[in-house]
């Protein structure tokens, strides 16, 4: 059983924030994008699994012709066998959907929407560069579930210096979101938003502000019987993204795609070049992870999750482990069974505490 994520590099236009390799791209290069494209998947190694999820992300997947994304999940469906029950998603923009593009996404099987909202504060978004406004928000969603979708997603960013995210997470549920992302806004080398931090042109709201904003997210929605089954994210029951989730359990997934990802669920994975020119000639980076680097893998991303991690997955004993009785005894991790869980209250703090276990 595996994942596939697919990359669609392209955007309409370039946000303040972003690191990812997106760009503003002219037909000729998208054509041989996809086509190119279409081939990697054609001659992957792995067609021969099951295909539990697919994950179309960006860059902006909505901002190219409905006919590039239809090829390439006709080309997945021919080679790989992609089970009945599979989780499909796209990543949108609100202001680049209408009904007729979002009911051909569900005709090709799309069955969960992800939309890049960030935030429903007009200065913030124009901050950030959206090309969105709030209206398109509550347009799109509302022309999702006319063109058949009931499990939509939403992305926010925590960390701005005006909004209420509380407040936009109250109108999205209302409007019939199941699924909510709230990340911290991370500063990113080379963006715009980077550089006016830098020159003093822009002041961001403290760690201390920040995470008593997140605290009041976590508490409102959970009141509204959201899950918090990871750090960041929050869902109806059984509206989990099934997606991210095999990334955070250390299951196997294939990237296609510019700067894709790939992991064989053991201890091998290897990413496509981020560079066009690199990526048309092939050239792929590989690593072999040691046990030790496994090991610090399973701790780091079984302790964001609600999930924990097994201590039957390690290489070592971690229950010898000095930090480990400590934050046990102090009911800062908890076990279950065999799986070592972060008690809830301490997810704000959770980068101090994974530090703690893995620097034993």
């Amino acid at each position: 059983m595996i994942a596939v994520y697919v990359h669609i590099p392209f955007c309409e236009s370039k946000c303040s924030y972003c690191a990812f390799p997106s760009y503003v791209a002219c037909d000729n290069i998208k054509k041989k994008y996809f086509k190119f494209l279409s081939n990697e998947i054609k001659n992957c190694k792995f067609n021969d699994r099951d295909v539990a999820s697919i994950y179309f992300g960006g860059g902006t997947p909505s901002c190219v012709d409905v006919d590039y994304i239809a090829t390439v999940m006709q080309t997945i469906k021919q080679y790989f066998n992609v089970l009945d029950q599979a989780e499909i998603t796209i990543e949108c923009n609100p202001c680049s959907v209408d009904f007729d593009k979002l009911k051909k996404y569900f005709q090709l099987g799309f069955n969960r929407l992800s939309f890049g909202v960030q935030s429903l504060n007009k200065k913030m978004l124009k901050l950030l560069g959206r090309r969105h406004s709030k209206k398109q928000v509550f347009s799109a969603i509302k022309n999702s579930k006319l063109a058949g979708f009931n499990n939509i997603s939403v992305d926010f960013l925590l960390g701005l210096p005006k909004g209420d995210v509380v407040a936009d997470a109250k109108k999205m549920l209302h409007a019939g979101v199941k699924h909510i992302s709230a990340y911290m806004l991370q500063l990113e080398n080379g963006t715009p938003l980077k550089q006016m931090v830098n020159k003093n042109l822009l002041k961001l709201p403290s760690d201390e502000q920040v995470v008593k904003k997140y605290n009041k997210l976590v508490k409102f929605l959970t009141k509204k019987n959201l899950y918090h089954y990871e750090i960041s994210n929050f869902a109806y029951k059984n509206f989990q993204s099934v997606h991210n989730f095999s990334y955070w359990t250390g299951q196997a997934y294939i990237g296609f795609g510019l700067g894709a990802h790939s992991f064989d669920g053991k201890n091998t994975r290897w990413a496509n070049a981020d560079s066009f020119e690199q990526y048309f000639a092939h050239n792929v980076d590989e690593e072999v992870l040691s046990l030790e680097q496994r090991d610090e893998e399973i701790i780091m991303l079984g302790l964001r999750c609600c999930r924990g991690f097994n201590l039957q997955d390690l290489s070592f004993d971690l229950q010898k482990s000095k930090e480990y009785n400590l934050l046990l005894k102090e009911n800062i991790i908890y076990l279950d069974g065999t799986f070592v869980k972060l008690n809830p209250r301490y997810y704000d703090v959770s980068n101090s505490i994974i530090l703690k276990l893995l620097n034993n």
